[in-house]
């Protein structure tokens, strides 16, 4: 996989990459988000906070269970999980392609899979037996994606959704200052939880979608690509395949 050249980049890049995702992956994303958090508050049986908080946190409140705690919560877990499950397949698929496609699928499925663990398991509050101890978790979750975003920055950049995953970070972003800063009240657990809902959901778009362009390139590079292929200065590059 070649690397874009410094006299290659855009000028104004931001804009390009930002409607490289089609607007319909936008809608599809946010619009069920929507319904759902409308539908939440809505609704006349319970309060909203028992289905967007953690089933075993309403579960604790309560002294009792109910198939109905957490729901919203369980929904978005099981959503990360499939796309957690794309990336994997994708990277077991391409055990031959260039390295940096692998590597991007691995670390987009291993992400994931942290994601549904730490929501699964509460690990982040499980954490937080000692004061200290909640913010080292989270500092390792911050650097652990930071890492990530500085490895793959061109391909990030070059191919993928950068939209989407801005608007991921920037939701779950929201969720983490709603929940440190805002006393808890059914309003600002339709905001905190629902901002998550929309983050989860936005990055398993990008890490499906991210699964889907892997797999399309390799099947366009053809069955000879190997991650030994590199570009002379002087050859005609060809377009990488879109993924919209």
């Amino acid at each position: 996989m070649s690397r874009v050249r410094p006299e290659e980049r855009p000028t104004v890049w931001m804009p390009r990459v930002l409607t490289r995702t089609p607007p319909g992956v936008y809608l599809a994303v946010a619009l069920p988000v929507v319904m759902v958090i409308a539908a939440t508050a809505l609704q006349p049986w319970l309060p909203p906070s028992d289905l967007l908080r953690d089933s075993q946190v309403v579960a604790a409140g309560h002294g009792g269970e109910s198939p109905a705690y957490g729901l919203i919560s369980n929904v978005g877990i099981v959503v990360v999980a499939l796309s957690s499950g794309a990336a994997a397949t994708g990277w077991l698929i391409l055990h031959d392609a260039p390295a940096p496609e692998r590597r991007l699928l691995a670390w987009i499925a291993a992400l994931s899979l942290v994601l549904v663990l730490d929501d699964l398991l509460l690990l982040h509050e499980a954490a937080a037996f000692m004061p200290w101890t909640a913010a080292l978790v989270g500092g390792a979750y911050a650097l652990a994606f930071l890492r990530f975003v500085i490895q793959f920055r061109d391909m990030i950049i070059r191919d993928l959704d950068v939209g989407l995953l801005l608007l991921a970070v920037g939701s779950l972003g929201v969720s983490v200052v709603t929940d440190v800063l805002v006393a808890p009240t059914q309003s600002s657990v339709l905001v905190e939880d629902g901002a998550k809902l929309l983050g989860l959901v936005a990055w398993s778009a990008f890490v499906l979608r991210t699964a889907l362009f892997a797999l399309g390139h390799r099947r366009s590079a053809g069955p000879g690509a190997s991650s030994g292929a590199s570009t002379s200065p002087g050859a005609t590059t060809t377009p990488r395949a879109s993924h919209r």
